[in-house]
């Protein structure tokens, strides 16, 4: 007994005996011969032959086929048999009259991909094969080779239908994606489509700006890119880094992921005194620098630093206790040197729109009034790496000379009074601030430059010891290794999701009639406003869950995009 036949492509497939059945029909019918009686019985002839001819093997299609015609011809149906091999060898002529515009190239690596240079070069204009669409099915889609057969079919009669003589892989994948989506396999489909942008939208974004990212000031070649790039990465993000609940949310406004086009930390908070202690030398630079000898020296380095991070990070780099750390280097000179010390800083650190769009660097200089109380006694790293004798308690004069010459900058601005967006001014204030007299002058001096430019943001260190970085970020650091050696201090933001606060209450008002149609108390109206507050938080934190989860992936090896910051440290 036949219980399976092989097909075209070579796949083995359950026998069905009534495929053959309405084929003989569908002869007679092309003839106006119709004899479902007739059909019957040559029907059965044909698997009676095909039960003593393969009973050690399997038969093709093409076998069955053959069968088929002769049965017809011995039953002395001649125009039936006629209008049966006609179609029969149309469908064949089409298989071979169709050529495939293959738009793609097989790359080897992701190197290749990038370069668009192909070392396995495929035919430019091949064969039409649907045996290729049911293994991209099975590779892409995880489909089952039975499912992936019925697609594959179903998708070359429409190919067939449409009288092309040849066709482009691209239009080939959205018939199948559109096969996929109408049977109901949606999460197949998902795996199948193509992420990209329309070359219409391409198009309009060559000839202006996206008003999305303030900190590009101009467009130009490097914002296009870097749009082009967050397109595909956001569509990416939504569909295979964030769970469908989430994604949801974010695409109706309950919630907004911020930078969703970078595949990357969002923010970071550093300390100095690893750059003083050890110098530049990471993975993504070709040459390294030993530690700086002198303030300017030490400028060069931290601006090569954040450059560097800027690659890693969506979003603020926080460098810590600025002031206080680069004292060391700034022993001997006068306040006018000094000075000169504070613009270079502040100046480089606010022109260097070269990199990821041509933005700025979003920085966030940690300043302190004076010596906070757990690094008092801790060991002064000085020129050279080396460590001074001193703690930083003893360097408070500097700290604080240096702070106000930082503090003049930041209320001068540019040369045309233009105010610094960055580096931005953390001033720091505790319990000291407001009981030593030099502190005092100097918040008085910050709140004095508050009112004329805006400019400093303070941070209220209430018994903690705190980083803040991206406007929106505090942290406060309890490791106490971290405390007693500064150049561990390092710190991140995995993400940043805003909840739409206005769009809950919106949502809320709408329904602030019951079921029956009356109108609600006002405290349930309350209940309701918080009831959707407290969804939106848990979709926060599981959006920060599953971010976490991308970001170990991209940690995890030497190979991947984030391992040299993620890594153990030697």
């Amino acid at each position: 007994m036949v219980d399976v036949i092989k097909k075209r492509e070579g796949y083995l497939v359950p026998f069905d005996q009534g495929k053959i059945y309405n084929a003989i029909l569908a002869a007679m019918d092309a003839v106006g011969e119709r004899n479902e009686e007739q059909a019957r019985k040559i029907t059965d002839h044909v698997i009676y032959r095909l039960e003593v001819n393969f009973e050690k093997r399997t038969p093709s299609v093409e076998e069955i086929q053959d069968i088929v015609e002769d049965q017809l011809i011995e039953a002395s149906l001649t125009k039936v048999a006629r209008a049966y091999i006609i179609y029969r060898n149309k469908r064949n002529e089409l298989r071979k009259k169709i050529m495939v515009r293959n738009e793609e190239k097989v790359y080897k690596n992701t190197t290749e991909m990038s370069l668009l240079v192909s070392t396995s070069t495929k035919e430019l204009v091949t064969p039409w094969d649907r045996n290729k669409i049911i293994e991209a099915l099975i590779k892409e889609s995880q489909l089952s080779p039975g499912v992936a057969q019925k697609i594959a079919k179903k998708v070359e009669e429409k190919i067939f239908n449409l009288n092309f003589n040849n066709i482009s892989t691209t239009l080939i994948r959205e018939l199948v994606d559109n096969e996929l989506f109408t049977r109901g396999y949606e999460k197949k489909w998902e795996k199948q489509k193509i992420i990209g942008m329309p070359t219409y939208d391409l198009k309009r974004l060559f000839l202006s700006k996206t008003q999305e990212n303030s900190n590009i000031a101009t467009n130009n070649p490097e914002a296009i890119n870097l749009a082009i790039a967050e397109n595909s990465i956001k569509q990416y993000m939504l569909q295979e880094v964030f769970s469908r609940e989430v994604a949801d949310a974010h695409l109706r406004g309950i919630i907004h992921i911020h930078d969703l086009g970078y595949p990357r930390i969002y923010c970071s908070g550093h300390s100095l005194e690893y750059i003083k202690k050890f110098g530049l030398n990471l993975d993504n630079l070709d040459t390294s620098s030993s530690p700086a000898k002198y303030a300017r020296t030490l400028t060069g380095h931290l601006n090569t630093f954040l450059s560097s991070m800027q690659a890693y990070y969506a979003g603020a780099l926080g460098i810590a206790y600025l002031n206080i750390f680069y004292a060391p280097y700034l022993v001997g000179m006068s306040y006018q040197e000094i000075k000169q010390e504070a613009q270079y800083l502040i100046f480089s650190g606010s022109q260097n729109a070269f990199s990821r769009g041509g933005q700025s660097l979003f920085l966030d200089f940690n300043v302190h009034l004076g010596i906070p109380e757990h690094l008092k006694e801790v060991p002064a790293i000085g020129p050279g790496g080396k460590y001074t004798g001193k703690t930083y308690q003893d360097y408070k004069q500097e700290s604080q000379q240096f702070l106000k010459a930082l503090m003049e900058v930041w209320e001068e601005g540019d040369s045309h009074g233009k105010v610094f967006a960055f580096p931005k001014m953390d001033l720091h204030i505790n319990e000291e601030s407001f009981q030593d007299p030099s502190e005092i002058a100097l918040l008085k001096y910050a709140c004095h430059i508050a009112s004329e430019n805006g400019t400093p943001y303070f941070i209220f260190d209430r018994d903690s010891i705190s980083l803040s970085a991206c406007c929106r970020l505090k942290n406060e650091i309890t490791d106490l290794e971290m405390i007693k050696k500064p150049e561990k201090l390092r710190f991140s933001g995995i993400q940043n999701v805003t909840i739409n606060l206005p769009q809950c209450a919106y949502r809320t008002l709408r329904e602030k009639r019951s079921n029956q149609g009356e109108l609600v108390s006002e405290q349930e109206i309350f209940t309701r406003f918080f009831d959707k507050i407290d969804i939106a938080l848990k979709l926060v934190i599981k959006a920060h869950q599953e971010k976490k989860i991308f970001l170990k992936q991209l940690m995890s090896s030497p190979e991947g995009p984030l391992w040299q910051i993620g890594k153990i440290s030697p």
